[in-house]
């Protein structure tokens, strides 16, 4: 019989299937949220006083998650479901992490039947980045699953299939910032490992090279666009720095925006700049949406949760699993060029969870048995 948490697990796989199939990805927000709620609702003792409370703002505020009602592309809830979904996952054991995330690899051949022509959107209701997001997510961890030395060779069949599955996803799909995100992360990830092996300038070189060859092959996969060898689009991405421009000096605009922002609910009010790609109406950067939406306070608040999770990052790494450090490491890298480079992280409920999930990987429990649905202390 299966246990209850991994009944429990595979609430996430099938939320990432529901998002990147050629449905309504709204559906796919009712699996994810299901999941945060129960985590926060069967939290151990010592963490329930805390999210007990966080459980119930969200089952009161489940219509503007479950529908998405939410104004985008920032709000305050994207920011509470996120922080919501990283409590949520700060108690799971190390061993259900192992699990976990191998369960994530799951649902790649079954998006990978709807394979089309690039540009493939992968799911037409929600856009390019925000399925290569997601997209990058698995790719980053099943990659990282392959770099563990001391498996037999029947563990990296599934890492391996997973890798090539995601890598030819994320092509097709055409995503600068998902491609450049995820080879950087990884990239990183390998220079830290060898450096430690005392192998780091020959593993500087290779990643080097591979990071070039990279860049340039962007121009290939947008062969129509107008993207040079260097994977710069001039036309994108000048109108993307000009609007960033605009929303950096919002701040400093008057009435008390520098301390509060203009705050999360006027996107159509301030900055919009036309482009040949569209109308761009946000940052496409998650620092300078926070900065310009919630001001000094918000900004800082940003950089506290940064700093909370590179201070425990610094002092767990060492005791965790390999493959678990690994994955957690580059996908924290991951997020934050990510940021960088657009707002993905918070256009959909599911992209927002998973990103609260991944990132709470190095406050993970060492004691398994606090770790169970089947006894719950209710004291």
């Amino acid at each position: 019989m299966l246990k209850a948490t991994t009944l429990i697990d595979l609430l996430l796989p099938a939320a990432i299937i529901l998002f990147l199939m050629p449905i309504n990805p709204v559906i796919s927000s009712m699996p994810a949220s299901l999941w945060v709620m129960l985590q926060l609702a069967f939290a151990p003792a010592e963490k329930r006083w805390a999210l007990w409370p966080m459980a119930f703002v969200i089952l009161a505020t489940a219509r503007t998650w479950w529908l998405h009602e939410m104004h985008n592309p920032a709000s305050s809830e994207d920011i509470l479901l996120v922080v919501a979904s990283f409590l949520a996952a700060s108690w799971l054991s190390a061993s259900r992490w192992t699990l976990l995330l191998k369960m994530l690899l799951i649902p790649l051949p079954l998006i990978a039947i709807n394979l089309g022509s690039p540009p493939w959107t992968v799911n037409s209701f929600v856009g390019r980045n925000p399925n290569a997001y997601l997209i990058g997510l698995v790719a980053v961890i099943s990659i990282c699953m392959l770099f563990d030395q001391h498996k037999n060779k029947i563990d990296y069949v599934i890492p391996f299939i997973a890798s090539i599955l995601s890598i030819l996803l994320l092509w097709q799909a055409q995503s600068r910032a998902g491609m450049i995100a995820t080879a950087a992360a990884i990239g990183i990830i390998k220079l830290k490992d060898e450096y430690s092996r005392g192998r780091f300038l020959k593993a500087f070189t290779i990643t080097a090279v591979a990071g070039i060859a990279m860049l340039i092959s962007l121009k290939f996969m947008r062969p129509s666009s107008i993207i040079n060898a260097a994977g710069i689009d001039f036309k994108s991405d000048l109108g993307r720095l000009q609007i960033q421009d605009c929303y950096i000096q919002l701040p400093f605009s008057g009435n008390n925006r520098f301390i509060y922002g203009i705050g999360f609910e006027h996107k159509d009010k301030f900055c919009t700049d036309e482009v040949i790609t569209g109308v761009l109406e946000h940052a496409h950067n998650i620092y300078i949406q926070v900065w310009a939406n919630a001001g000094i306070i918000g900004f800082t608040g940003m950089l506290l949760f940064m700093a909370l999770l590179i201070a425990q990052w610094r002092k767990k790494d060492k005791y965790l699993d390999p493959t678990l450090s690994r994955v957690g490491s580059a996908i924290l890298i991951y997020v934050l060029l990510q940021g960088a480079f657009d707002a993905s992280i918070i256009y959909w409920p599911v992209t927002q969870v998973f990103t609260g999930i991944l990132l709470a990987i190095p406050f993970c429990a060492a004691d398994h048995s606090n770790n169970s649905f089947s006894k719950p202390d209710w004291g």
